[in-house]
């Protein structure tokens, strides 16, 4: 099962450094998402990872950055995916799109996409009053090529049952930002129950 990292909201200090320490851990895919930052802000983290480590980045933001960083993932919100933002990356096969929805009635209709992420699964860890709304008994049942990745809620303790649920796998953000002086720990603990999955 996939585990994709998504950044902390906000900048905070050492946080390239700490990138890189879930890169080395083993950290397959990480989305950063700065939704209230500024492109120079967001151009200097991006220069704290290290090089080798950029073609496993998704950009959320300033997607233009993209060719200074040699990074081809690209994340479009459910209403920029709507808003047809996407459909200048459709016709370069480098690239690797991803997006978000909240229901699994769309799911048929990102055929542009390699995944998306669905949610919230469980309560959210870094949203105070933000349910999960996915029914404990649920089971994910393909119908398209894009994958579905879990969103909302995701620790060590319920990765198991993600993959009852049959997604393809699953972003991790509260369970890791709440407390970042711990992030590399907490990463060590979820990725191991993943692979413990399957």
């Amino acid at each position: 099962m996939e585990l994709i990292v998504i950044s902390k909201p906000s900048f905070f200090k050492g946080e390239a450094q700490l990138i890189n320490g879930l890169f080395d851990l083993g950290m397959q895919r990480f989305h950063l998402r700065k939704e209230r930052s500024g492109k120079a802000a967001y151009r200097q983290l991006l220069a704290g990872i290290r090089p080798e480590f950029r073609v496993r980045i998704a950009l959320h933001q300033f997607h233009e950055l993209a060719a200074d960083f040699d990074i081809q993932r690209f994340h479009f919100k459910e209403h920029e995916r709507l808003q047809g933002l996407h459909s200048v990356f459709e016709d370069k096969p480098s690239a690797t799109l991803s997006t978000s929805t909240h229901s699994i009635d769309h799911i048929p209709d990102l055929k542009s996409f390699k995944y998306t992420f669905l949610g919230p699964v469980f309560q959210s860890i870094s949203k105070e009053n933000y349910p999960g709304v996915i029914p404990g008994d649920f089971q994910l049942i393909r119908s398209a090529d894009t994958k579905v990745i879990a969103l909302g809620g995701i620790s060590a303790a319920n990765i198991s049952q993600v993959q009852q649920m049959n997604f393809d796998g699953a972003a991790v953000l509260g369970a890791l930002w709440n407390a970042p002086e711990q992030a590399l720990q907490t990463f060590k603990k979820i990725k191991k129950a993943c692979q413990t999955t399957g």
